[in-house]
């Protein structure tokens, strides 16, 4: 019997292989579509992954509002890589309101998660007073 989270890993890996080109033909369209399967599914690396293809507008059409939507999900279900670049979605006021304090806090979650760009960010702003509510 396979599992609801087997099938979201399984589309996943599927949608990977056609991101990256591993032993079929890249596809953006279809690596997105296999991705919102898996994210459907809960999974928060294929939420990540769908996010992040809304954000830059690679195989499906660029919507950043749809984007901060799937990196929230992926975010708040602990992805490091996720909660990063929600932090960049509100710093820069992509499909958001700028909220440079909602931004710092998904930065610091995500450093405090092993993501490196998060902690340089953070670094980079070391002389600025940074409050996290």
């Amino acid at each position: 019997m396979t599992t609801n989270d087997d099938m979201a890993q399984a589309a996943y890996a599927i949608g990977r292989r056609y991101e990256m080109g591993d032993g079929v033909a890249m596809q953006m369209e279809t690596a997105a579509r296999f991705y919102r399967q898996a994210a459907l599914r809960g999974l928060p690396e294929a939420q990540h992954a769908l996010g992040f293809l809304h954000a830059s507008g690679q195989g499906v059409s660029r919507n950043n509002e749809l984007a901060v939507s799937w990196l929230q999900q992926a975010a708040e279900n602990g992805h490091a890589e996720a909660q990063h670049n929600l932090g960049v979605m509100y710093a820069e006021g992509r499909g958001v309101e700028v909220d440079y304090q909602t931004a710092v806090q998904w930065f610091y979650k995500a450093a405090i998660n092993g993501c490196g760009p998060a902690r340089e960010w953070l670094e980079s702003r070391s002389d600025e007073a940074i409050t996290v509510g």
